[in-house]
């Protein structure tokens, strides 16, 4: 079995709250904080321009006024009718959560530690993780050209500033000990979902949460740990005290706190009514999802009933419609589906592949036809989703993520490869993987689904030219076919009507797709479709269009396009102190190395006149923009960036 390494951090590292506590999981690949982590930590208050804007744009030059700030929302697909609308806040509001968290990190901690039903709750400030290593064993495949920074080695796994008690994805909780004993001492389980859970949370909550709620009416103004929480999260998103903003680790923490006083209220008023907790009733809670156990149904009405009540105090709804009760034994057709596809998946690839060193490497067999194997699995599947009522996301992304597991051993390779036969073989088994990675990808895409699939095309390119150059072309070939049949359907089925709506799902694949190298780039008029209307007017796909395109001469057209596209996004910079769009853009395209320096330097001297700052000295810019080369603030330009060691931390800082 893979062994997990432990890795130390510095717990007074504060700044490490920028990495770990204020984005979204949802993300382009190419996208991180790490640069702005950098530009923080290691300060250069020679460089005049750098500093001047560090002080306005993320430190806040003055620390008396408290901003409020404007989110840059954008929405995600959920499912394949749903969408999510997630926020990346503004860097100022990113800077006063970090020094949240310096001042209050104990008080966090301790009103995260009253409730015994929560399954997921800060515990103490982490001085250590945990990694499972499944990409560190393959750094024959990462890139040499580039050494790993300092700062690298403290961000690139350290998935949350506090350590957690309990679970971090809920999918183990329900392999538990603690489940099982649960399911042995209760026969009826009961879901609670909390309806539109964050978009409903009342950020004045949280003195009701911490203090009694008369006592934080009648003291409103008091400066308290729960009113500057709550001021926090309002200047993060606009000033909005309905609603907080989704995405964050801080929004999950600020969440916890208000669920934990509904914990312990709900046990109390049971109490009271002749229900004690951990004798007539137990129930667990995971952030915004509660499981309620008991030996009545009437029993575990009652907690249901009472929760509820409790949430309505706090403005919180129960959602009626998604509640499931089940009787013994505690299972659900999902979880029936997800066992069963286990099982078939294990079938599946004893077929064609064979099992060395303790299943750490796979080793592909001769296949007959590999149509026929890849039509067999599919349709396995199909048969499991149609007999257990399911449709293809509740399966896609988790299928994805096993297969891109066996990828991993696959391509675990330290010999070399010599007879054209076994490259055949290893050919013929990246084959069937691919067509069936790309068929679950296009009728169920998700981000999670997304990072998992460009790390197995990542690693099976980078494999490729290793170790089957002859079939290099071949196989890049073939991922190109797969890749444009996704770009068509996805452009097809065009959603650019939902407003706001980024196909990160898309995005990311076509980023890993850049590995393929010059010779297999997506045409000029297949990205124009895609970036010439709504998304190329945004953050995430500026952004994305330059970082593919690069200064590749065919895309001449598109990157003009483009160019004028952030040209005008940032033709009004006098909101730039707490636009995020607006400051994210301007923060990365100052060190895109395919923006021509007039541009750059225009946008500095506009910049510099909405702060209302002194004009720069033109040899202030000059010594700027060459420092900016060498640096970043959230997208790696270097053509050299690996995007293996983005996907690896990706990886470790898996959404819940």
């Amino acid at each position: 079995m893979m062994e997990k390494k432990s890795h130390r951090i510095r717990k007074k590292d504060y700044c490490r709250v920028l990495v770990t506590e204020t984005l979204p999981y949802e993300t382009p690949i190419i996208f991180s904080n790490e640069g702005l982590y950098e530009k923080v930590v290691n300060t250069n208050f020679n460089n005049p321009i750098l500093k001047i804007l560090l002080d306005n744009l993320i430190f806040g030059k003055d620390e008396k006024k408290t901003k409020v700030c404007i989110p840059y929302l954008y929405k995600i697909k959920k499912n394949s009718s749903e969408f999510r609308r997630l926020a990346l806040i503004h860097p100022n509001s990113q800077w006063r959560i970090k020094k949240f968290y310096e001042k209050y990190e104990n008080l966090l901690l301790y009103h995260c530690a009253h409730s015994p039903a929560s399954i997921r709750a800060p515990h103490k400030v982490a001085g250590s993780f945990f990694s499972k290593g499944s990409l560190e064993n393959l750094n024959q495949y990462k890139n040499k050209s580039i050494s790993l920074l300092p700062l690298d080695e403290l961000t690139r796994h350290s998935p949350t500033f506090f350590s957690y008690r309990g679970y971090d994805r809920l999918y183990k909780f329900f392999e538990s000990k603690d489940y099982f004993k649960l399911e042995k001492r209760y026969e009826i389980m009961l879901t609670l979902d909390v309806s539109k859970c964050f978009d409903s949370i009342y950020t004045h909550t949280m003195s009701w949460a911490v203090k009694d709620k008369e006592f934080s009416k009648k003291n409103i103004s008091e400066a308290t740990f729960a009113s500057e929480f709550d001021k926090l999260m309002q200047n993060a998103n606009h000033g909005e005290t309905n609603g907080i903003v989704i995405g964050p680790e801080v929004s999950r923490v600020f969440a916890e706190i208000l669920f934990q006083e509904i914990d312990m209220k709900s046990i109390l008023r049971l109490k009271e009514n002749k229900l004690n907790f951990g004798c007539n009733y137990d129930f667990r809670r995971y952030v915004d999802d509660v499981f309620i156990f008991a030996n009545k149904k009437e029993d575990a009405q009652q907690v249901y009933k009472t929760y509820a009540d409790i949430m309505l105090s706090f403005n919180l709804h129960q959602n009626n419609a998604k509640s499931i009760t089940l009787t013994r034994p505690f299972i659900t057709n999902k979880s029936r589906l997800i066992h069963a596809i286990n099982i078939e998946v294990n079938i599946f690839m004893e077929k064609f592949l064979d099992a060395n060193e303790g299943f750490e490497k796979l080793t592909p067999k001769n296949i007959h036809s590999t149509w026929k194997l890849t039509r067999s699995f599919i349709e396995s599947i199909k048969s499991l989703c149609s007999y257990n009522q399911a449709n293809y996301d509740e399966v896609a992304s988790y299928l994805i993520s096993v297969l891109t597991e066996r990828v991993k051993k696959i391509v675990a390779v330290k010999e070399i490869i010599n007879p054209k036969e076994e490259q055949g073989v290893y050919k013929d088994a990246l084959f069937v993987l691919l067509d069936i990675f790309y068929f679950l990808y296009e009728i169920s895409p998700s981000i999670s689904a997304s990072y998992k699939l460009c790390t197995s095309l990542v690693l099976i390119i980078r494999f490729t030219k290793k170790h089957l150059p002859m079939l290099e072309n071949t196989m890049a070939h073939r991922i190109y076919e797969l890749t444009e049949s996704l770009f068509t359907k996805q452009h097809v089925n065009n959603q650019f009507t939902i407003d706001g709506f980024i196909p990160l799902e898309l995005l990311n694949i076509i980023l890993a797709t850049r590995e393929l190298g010059k010779n297999y780039l997506i045409p000029q008029t297949s990205l124009e479709s895609l970036f010439q209307e709504k998304l190329g007017d945004t953050y995430f796909g500026i952004t994305t269009c330059l970082f593919y395109i690069k200064d590749e001469s065919s895309y001449t057209d598109l990157r003009k396009i483009i160019l004028e596209k952030a040209d005008k996004k940032l033709s009004d910079l006098s909101d730039i102190q707490v636009n995020s769009e607006k400051t994210y853009l301007l923060l990365d395209l100052l060190s895109c190395p395919y923006i021509p320096e007039k541009k750059k330097k225009s946008w500095i001297n506009e910049t510099f006149k909405a702060l209302g700052e002194t004009k720069p000295k033109t040899s202030d810019i000059t010594t700027f923009l060459q420092a900016s080369q060498n640096s970043y603030a959230l997208v790696n330009w270097n053509t050299d960036v690996d995007l293996l060691n983005s996907l690896e931390k990706k990886e470790l800082k898996q959404v819940y």
